[in-house]
């Protein structure tokens, strides 16, 4: 996992999550959204509540009920408490998260920043952005270029914390050996293309393939925040 400040922006409102409980581990990515006061506090916030509800939840649930209730108080904590924290102002951040056990994948969302799968030379975009040009995309109302090139892209439609509850997307998938999961911020899949991306995935030293994605990103321009969390299943 790393994350970068990139080139144009002068601080960093990403937060990553890696953590381990019994069976399972948990890897997090959340981007505090610009034009929103303390988006970094969002996204620290966020990350740590789901991770703190989420063991506790685990503990009697299933992996997609113990997702759902860790983002619903993740959703409270960042709604309740910006205020004081903001000056009076909202704070919201984007979170992607995926739960692992073996070869098993529980996985949620909530905005745009992303779930890829990278699978025999593939690169799957898993999760679906909740973005104001993605839900045009997907009424045909765009074409699917406009994810990179619209002027609105940026306008997040769901978000955790903006308002007193959310309705994140979740699923499950199976990883096989020599897959790779990648959770990014839109600092990374912005400037870049997917083949871009997939091309990195295929270096055997996750570090530096975490190193190298944030290099390409930063060389296409670095326009905003970049962060990456990789997983690959053990033989």
């Amino acid at each position: 996992s790393l994350t970068d400040t990139g080139r144009t922006r002068s601080r960093n409102e990403d937060a990553l999550l890696v953590r381990s409980f019994g069976k399972w581990t948990l890897l997090c990515v959340a981007d505090g959204l610009g034009g929103h006061e303390r988006g970094d506090w969002a996204s620290a916030r966020a990350t740590e509540v789901f991770a703190e509800r989420l063991e506790e939840a685990l503990t009697h649930m299933s992996p997609e009920a113990a997702l759902r209730s860790a983002c619903a108080d993740a959703n409270g904590s960042v709604y309740r408490e910006a205020m004081p924290q903001a000056g009076g102002q909202h704070s919201a951040t984007t979170l992607v998260a995926a739960l692992v056990s073996g070869h098993e994948v529980w996985w949620l969302n909530v905005g745009d920043s992303r779930l890829y799968l990278h699978s025999t030379g593939t690169l799957r975009q898993v999760s679906e952005d909740h973005s104001w040009v993605a839900e045009r995309v997907r009424e045909g109302a765009l074409p699917a270029m406009a994810l990179r090139t619209h002027p609105r892209r940026n306008i997040v439609s769901r978000t955790v914390g903006l308002e007193h509850a959310v309705e994140p997307d979740t699923g499950s998938l199976r990883v096989g050996i020599g897959d790779t999961v990648l959770l990014c911020s839109d600092g990374l899949f912005g400037p870049l293309t997917e083949q871009e991306i997939a091309d990195a995935l295929t270096g055997n030293d996750l570090a530096g393939v975490a190193a190298s994605l944030v290099d390409l990103a930063n060389r296409a321009g670095g326009p905003d925040n970049i962060t990456v969390v990789l997983g690959r299943p053990q033989p």
